[in-house]
């Protein structure tokens, strides 16, 4: 019977020639998942056995990594801001630099009498479940047209007891103006923004992810110009709406909203690269 440290040396071995980035993470956070240790106990740990089963279990999942299937799939659970959210295929995989859409908005509900926010294509429901935990009181909507996304955001809505989240299927480039559903002061959006033919050339675990999540179109900014057109007037006077973008877009998304808002600006993420779009109406 195999002990487990050898196991996971061997995992972490299998996983660098597979071409993963971050193998000894991956080998760790997958030892967590299938047998219930960190890495603590996986250290003191490390000259026992392990029972037949969970090694077959654990082999299987180093195995889907190194076909390059997300780790956030295989766990099919990941941590965004103070939570944590059931993901899976067919949504986009909850990322730090989205927490920056979290932070502007709690900046903006904490410094005016806000009460409504959107949470359009919401994917997961991470970015507006999270506001909805944050500010109990104010009412959330969440918006995707995909089946996936909003039977994931269902489920983190239950599993976060989020009773002031409504939930919505409707498609963003089309649909403004929900009949009996407040306008909001905040939309927050991380829509897709790549452009088509770039997405092929992404790395292979961006090929696990859905394609309506990430094709932003030919120039990577139609949402952007439903956002502009569609959204943004319908948000109440002095609110905000504040994207997630590329960090080669700040400029282009900018110009669609300079003669319809009172300010408007690009945020850094954590790595100084263009991250989001913030505008007021």
């Amino acid at each position: 019977m195999k002990n487990l440290y050898s196991v996971y040396r061997e995992a972490i071995k299998s996983l660098t020639e597979a071409g993963c980035d971050s193998p000894e993470f991956d080998a760790q956070q997958l030892v967590s998942f299938c047998l219930g240790m960190n890495k603590t106990q996986l250290l003191l740990n490390s000259g026992s056995p392990i029972e037949e089963g969970k090694l077959f279990f654990f082999e299987d999942c180093v195995k889907r990594r190194c076909n390059h299937e997300p780790l956030q799939y295989i766990i099919g659970m990941w941590d965004f801001h103070r939570f944590s959210f059931k993901v899976g295929e067919g949504v986009l995989i909850p990322r730090p630099e989205t927490e920056l859409l979290v932070e502007f908005a709690a900046e903006k509900i904490q410094k005016n009498d806000f009460k409504v926010v959107y949470d359009l294509c919401c994917g997961s429901g991470c970015i507006g479940l999270t506001v909805a935990k944050l500010f109990p009181t104010i009412k959330v909507i969440c918006v995707d047209l995909s089946d996936k996304a909003i039977e994931y955001t269902t489920m983190n809505k239950e599993l976060l007891d989020a009773d002031n989240v409504t939930i919505v299927k409707a498609d963003v480039l089309d649909s403004v103006g929900f009949l009996g559903l407040p306008r909001p002061d905040v939309i927050l959006s991380n829509p897709p923004y790549i452009k088509t033919e770039e997405i092929k050339t992404l790395q292979p675990e961006i090929a696990f992810e859905p394609f309506m999540a990430l094709d932003g179109g030919d120039d990577g900014l139609v949402f952007y110009r439903a956002l502009s057109e569609n959204w943004f007037t319908y948000i109440n006077k002095g609110g905000y709406i504040a994207m997630e973008i590329g960090e080669e877009q700040g400029k282009d998304v900018l110009s669609l909203f300079l003669n319809k808002a009172e300010k408007a600006r690009v945020i850094k993420d954590a790595s100084g690269l263009d991250r989001v779009v913030a505008v007021k109406r």
